[in-house]
């Protein structure tokens, strides 16, 4: 259970509410809730850097005014150590003489140097904060139709829209910058590398070789997440009927097929390996352990990839979730190959790609993460075009 904490460890009032009603109880994961509280956190951040209590402004009919809600979108988009900076320079202000008139320009009034996060990461963060002023204006909206009441509505209204309006346009990459899944070729490389014995195997004992093999063909077989293949337990594949439960999910919790070698794999890794870690440091029941029995990280799966990468020379692209969405290409390759009276519509091709992902059955996640199989297709149908056209020039009148 995700709780945002002031400096002294109580949970803060307004953010938990918002939290717990409009995300909580609603079924969003403990991932999507903390993301939403850290970005609330950084509003309160800004608040002790401008010596405002937050808290009686948002209870308040006068509420935060246009000025400060664009301030504070400003603050928003800044890093964390920017942001701590500003707020330690503001509770501890060094003295000094005003010797030139820029000392006591706004500009001027912070030596901190600013480090401004990606258009991405700073709209999130703006969009989260003001969803959360829209919950609290709603909150404090006056009962009485008194012209007092409305001009002190109206001015909410314009103070959150003002912060919405510093949201930073984010440009989407070209298709040939888009993140795609990993090519044919870069797979049989990692076929390679991550088989156990393989010369091309950066890894030295028993263990690690074979606990890596299984945690790529599961991720290679399905679309799981990093986070969620290291939350698996050992009782969530099933070695009879092939099956492996993803619990603990960024969205939705599901069941996934694999195959049957990966399930050989697995009986193997458990009874061979897995079996020899003492009971006690592996009774949490994790699958994916350090040979010691401690839960595995995500940092410590990442950094599997990225010993695979240097030792085979590949990409940048070779992580974890590539291989998520190398598993979307082969989807669509997959479902592209049926005989056109199997092939399924459009929309239910969708609802498959979406359970199996664990999106909602309104995602538009599809389109991004099919982005490879779609260029692939566009170019093959534009290259037969192209030498029709050829074709039809060069023949004879």
């Amino acid at each position: 259970m995700v709780v945002l904490v002031d400096d002294e460890g109580r949970p803060l009032f307004l953010p938990n509410v918002y939290a717990t009603l409009r995300y909580r109880d609603v079924g969003f994961a403990a991932t999507t809730i903390e993301k939403v509280l850290r970005s609330i956190g950084m509003a309160y951040l800004w608040a002790a850097y401008r010596k405002l209590d937050l808290h009686q402004a948002l209870s308040s009919e006068e509420f935060l005014s246009t000025e400060q809600c664009e301030d504070l979108a400003f603050f928003l988009r800044l890093d964390r150590a920017a942001q701590d900076r500003l707020v330690e320079e503001s509770l501890n202000p060094k003295t000094r003489k005003v010797t030139r008139l820029e000392h006591v320009r706004p500009a001027a009034s912070s030596s901190a140097p600013r480090t401004m996060i990606s258009p991405v990461e700073g709209g999130y963060r703006i969009r989260a904060v003001a969803s959360f002023l829209d919950f609290n204006h709603e909150r404090v909206k006056p009962q009485a139709s008194t012209r007092l009441s409305k001009e002190l509505t109206k001015a909410r209204d314009v103070a959150i829209a003002s912060l919405r309006a510093q949201e930073p346009r984010a440009v989407s990459a070209d298709d040939g910058d888009a993140l795609e899944g990993l090519s044919a070729e870069v797979i049989r490389t990692l076929d390679a590398a991550f088989e156990p014995g393989s010369d091309t195997n950066p890894f030295q004992s028993a263990f690690h070789q074979y606990r890596n093999s299984l945690m790529y063909w599961l991720l290679l077989e399905t679309p799981m997440r990093r986070n969620e293949l290291r939350h698996l337990l050992v009782e969530d594949i099933n070695h009879a009927t092939r099956r492996v439960k993803v619990r603990v999910s960024k969205t939705k919790a599901r069941t996934l097929p694999i195959s049957e070698e990966t399930a050989d794999e697995f009986h193997a890794f458990v009874m061979k390996h897995w079996a020899k870690i003492p009971v006690k440091a592996r009774k949490h029941g994790y699958l994916f352990t350090t040979a010691e029995g401690d839960h595995l990280s995500n940092g410590a799966i990442n950094l599997i990839f990225r010993e695979v990468r240097r030792k085979a020379n590949l990409p940048k692209d070779v992580a974890p979730h590539g291989m998520r969405r190398t598993w979307n290409d082969k989807l669509s390759e997959k479902i592209d190959a049926l005989p056109p009276e199997q092939r399924m519509k459009p929309e239910e091709e969708k609802q498959v790609r979406n359970r199996m992902n664990g999106w909602s059955k309104n995602s538009n996640m599809t389109e991004r993460y099919a982005r490879r199989h779609i260029r692939l297709k566009a170019d093959r149908i534009a290259e037969e075009l192209a030498n029709q056209l050829r074709e039809k020039e060069e023949k004879p009148k």
